[in-house]
């Protein structure tokens, strides 16, 4: 049996694990290129977790559970840097933001991947850009897995709750990375959403580096507001 903690440092909304890091954290347990995690219940900060059988428990109470998935998922064209960029200026979430401390997206986190996407002109995607920092953890040359899951995670929120609210925390995430999210080198930021039902909404969001897309994945989101 394995364990998992998620450090206080990884929050998202205030007290708990961010969703993608902690989803993330729990995906490399599960051997599969394509992983699908189900966030049950707010993940609990800087307390040891148990991995059993593709769910983190937290006693007896399951936490979230994966297992392996597809992905069918075709990523829209990419913006060039310059477009992801005017796009990002344009970011509502940066003043009307549900969780402003929040690891994947919190504008005031200097220690945090602070992924801020706005609309796109013409175009009903969102986009940002992100150039990763060693100040993030990484194994040398890029970022690692989970914090590709948080970078996918996050943005892929905006879209969906575009003026900031009502707030929404996610549900379940699928997601796959592909290829190296490297440090010191710009990547954009896709998300787009996909559809609402009631107190859901559905979304999906892309890194995209110089060689292509290094990742991708889709949400359920669910409001809180």
């Amino acid at each position: 049996m394995s364990t998992v903690t998620v450090a206080s440092r990884f929050n998202g909304p205030p007290g708990m694990g961010n969703g993608g890091y902690s989803a993330g954290l729990l995906a490399a347990h599960v051997d599969a290129p394509t992983v699908s995690v189900r966030l049950r219940k707010p993940v609990p900060l800087d307390r040891e977790m148990q991995v059993r059988d593709g769910q983190l428990l937290d006693g007896d109470v399951v936490i979230a559970s994966a297992e392996p998935a597809a992905l069918d998922l075709e990523v829209p064209a990419a913006p060039t840097l310059d477009e992801a960029l005017k796009a990002s200026a344009k970011v509502p979430w940066r003043d009307k933001h549900p969780f402003p401390t929040c690891f994947g997206c919190g504008p005031g986190r200097e220690d945090g991947i602070a992924a801020l996407l706005g609309p796109l002109d013409g175009r009903s995607e969102w986009a940002g850009v992100w150039t990763p920092t060693d100040i993030l953890p990484n194994d040398g040359v890029g970022v690692l897995p989970e914090i590709v899951w948080a970078a996918l995670d996050c943005p892929s929120a905006q879209p969906v709750a575009p003026d900031g609210g009502p707030a929404f925390v996610l549900g379940t995430f699928v997601a796959q990375v592909e290829q190296p999210v490297e440090l010191g080198v710009d990547h954009v930021l896709l998300a787009w959403e996909l559809g609402k039902d009631g107190r859901k909404a559905y979304s999906a969001s892309a890194i995209i580096g110089p060689h292509g897309v290094c990742g991708r994945a889709r949400a359920v989101w669910v409001s809180i507001g």
